[in-house]
């Protein structure tokens, strides 16, 4: 029989299996991202008990199996871990969920992912004790973007590679250049482009950089930047996130 393994991990997503038992992703610490099942985790009230459900950040038990693809789960425990209260509020529920399905998205199986751990893990305990905001979801999908190679340039322009001044006026978002153009450059651009506002190009910068705990609360980029991230994520992930939608409803009504 393998031996146990145990790692702190995340739960991204559970469904139920058969009568009694759980099917899990859950994105590790040590071990990447792993799908396992949990056999009587609807009746085991010390192994798994409310342990196996999004947001849940236990020390995960586990055993690999010689064929197929699931890990089978022992234990889930929360330990000292620390806990993320999402499912008290509606907005961040939302947002919560955006982060699990996003970082699910980037996240290869069993592929090294220690970082983006951290990642999410930092960005759960921001949003824990407060509001849904703009500003850490933008923070969020800057900094686990550019943990999947996917970081975006939005001070510089990726053709001359300059930085322009206030009297440039609007940049132009290129999703396929990753970053900015200068308007000087983009005429020289086949591909379609977002007009960006300094103001919102300056502020996706910044927050691809803060500590979560400061990106909450700050100001975020404005529409055109929503829409830069939006093009760039459709054009990058090989999905359609579900809970963008719900998430962009709860914004725009401050929820």
């Amino acid at each position: 029989m393998p031996a146990e393994e145990s790692t702190p991990a995340i739960v991204l997503r559970a469904r139920d299996y058969a009568e009694s038992d759980r099917i899990v992703t859950i994105l590790t610490r040590d071990h990447g991202k792993l799908a396992g099942i949990a056999k009587g985790a609807k009746a085991s009230r010390y192994r798994f008990e409310r342990k196996l459900e999004p947001f849940s950040h236990v020390m995960l038990h586990f055993r690999r199996r010689p064929h197929g693809q699931l890990v089978f789960i022992t234990r889930a425990e929360a330990v000292e871990l620390e806990q993320y209260p999402i499912d008290q509020d509606l907005g961040r529920i939302a947002l919560g969920s955006y982060m699990l399905e996003l970082t699910d998205a980037l996240t290869a199986p069993e592929g090294e992912a220690a970082q983006a751990y951290r990642i999410l893990a930092e960005a759960l305990a921001a949003l824990s004790p407060a509001s849904a905001d703009a500003a850490l979801k933008q923070a969020f999908e800057m900094r686990i973007l550019a943990w999947a190679g996917f970081g975006l340039d939005f001070d510089r322009c990726r053709m001359c590679g300059e930085t322009p001044g206030a009297e440039a006026g609007a940049m132009y978002f290129v999703a396929s250049r990753g970053g900015v153009v200068c308007p000087r450059c983009r005429p020289n651009l086949t591909e379609g482009a977002i007009k960006l506002r300094p103001e919102s190009a300056a502020a996706l910068g910044r927050l691809g950089s803060s500590p979560f705990a400061d990106a909450r609360g700050a100001t975020p980029a404005g529409s055109d930047g929503v829409a830069a991230l939006a093009r760039f994520m459709a054009s990058t992930l090989d999905r359609k996130l579900r809970s963008a939608k719900f998430l962009d409803s709860m914004l725009d009504s401050g929820g």
